[in-house]
């Protein structure tokens, strides 16, 4: 195809030919060439990416936000710790060009969401510290400043490290306002849970990101230990709704157990009722939004021989479900798997990005992650 130039060319010569012979017919095919020419160069320079209904605004007026959790899978740094004796760890270490490809392509699935944008509040767990979120930010900040949503860069980094175990934890990266000095591990035995506090428009959105011991460590019938991470998400909560009933509180992650098992049913007390939730007040409970989760993929993680789990929740208090503040649509809850993220055969599970005998195409993780819409109101109220 003659590119817009040598349209132009055709168009004055055509033109001159006819205006000599008839003046007015001239005028006119005059008038619907420059109709197609500008047509051309509208479909060649409209932007590619969309953008998303809305999203968060500095003027004080409602904005949409897009929540996500994520288990990253092994998102370890390029520095070698000798105290951490661990395969990724090590290998990550001592392949700089890996921890690159690695933070690029955390980078690239992120942007797949939001119509281009990536997730307003991304919770990622397996983090092995601030440095690897760093690197993320400015990845994605880059790929932005190139879109047209350079006005959208991500701005904060919420984290808290830990020493225990594979030496990994949940961290949270937001464009949105945040209470940095209100950030927090708990304090207890069970290390790999954060609390951040998000503020939009004058509202505050606590965040709690956790990722349970997975079945690999907690191999006991009853997962005891799962069962102590909820126990101790859940005292946190109840606190927080003590203090404050209707507060707005998110506590997503990677739970390592489904939505039946006793950590989330009994530990974190959620259930798939709304009404239920919103009636709960001395002992609160939360609306798991992937608790009957039956689309496609049929989870979040993959185990093969057509073995699916959904791993990976957002369970939100009652005050998101309310028109005050911060507010959630369950319906608009869904497990994330772009074609991108997902293998091209088969049971189409998580395209992972893999370890140091890891042959093929590398992805991104070996979980797909999970995403809410979130409202959140004027500073004038809704």
């Amino acid at each position: 195809m003659a590119d817009h130039r040598s349209l132009n060319r055709q168009a004055e010569q055509a033109a001159i030919r006819l205006a000599m012979r008839h003046p007015r017919q001239a005028l006119i095919l005059l008038g619907v060439l420059g109709l197609v020419l500008l047509g051309y160069y509208l479909w060649t320079h409209w932007p590619r990416s969309q953008h998303p209904t809305t999203g968060p605004t500095v003027d004080g007026k409602p904005a949409a936000v897009l929540l996500c959790a994520w288990n990253a899978e092994n998102f370890f740094d390029d520095q070698d710790d000798p105290n951490v004796h661990d395969e990724m760890e090590d290998w990550f270490g001592s392949n700089p060009v890996m921890f690159r490809a690695k933070v690029d392509h955390l980078a690239e699935g992120l942007l797949l969401m939001n119509g281009g944008a990536g997730p307003d509040v991304a919770c990622l767990c397996e983090v092995e510290n601030e440095r690897c979120l760093e690197a993320l930010r400015d990845a994605l900040n880059a790929r932005l400043a190139a879109s047209v949503f350079a006005d959208r860069k991500y701005t904060h980094i919420l984290f808290k490290g830990d020493k225990t175990g594979r030496h990994f934890a949940p961290g949270i990266l937001t464009r949105l306002g945040v209470f940095t000095d209100r950030t927090r591990k708990l304090n207890n035995h069970n290390g790999r849970i954060l609390e951040g506090h998000i503020e939009q428009n004058g509202y505050e959105l606590v965040v709690i990101a956790a990722h349970w011991t997975s079945r690999v460590s907690d191999k006991s019938d009853d997962g005891h230990r799962r069962l102590s991470y909820a126990k101790d998400c859940y005292g946190r909560v109840k606190a927080i709704l003590r203090e404050e009933p209707d507060a707005d509180v998110v506590v997503c992650g990677d739970f390592n157990d489904e939505f039946k098992d006793e950590s989330l049913r009994v530990g974190l007390k959620v259930t798939e009722n709304v009404e239920a939730v919103r009636s709960s007040i001395d002992e609160p409970r939360l609306l798991d939004l992937f608790a009957h989760w039956s689309g496609d993929p049929k989870g979040t993680i993959y185990s093969g021989r057509n073995k699916w789990s959904v791993f990976d929740h957002i369970c939100v208090t009652r005050g998101l479900l309310d028109d005050k503040g911060w507010s959630c649509d369950p319906t608009t809850a869904k497990i994330f798997a772009a074609d991108e993220l997902r293998r091209r055969s088969g049971a189409r599970e998580p395209l992972k990005f893999g370890g140091r005998n890891e042959s093929g195409t590398r992805g991104y993780s070996d979980h797909f992650p999970v995403t809410v819409q979130l409202q959140v109101a004027g500073a004038n109220g809704p």
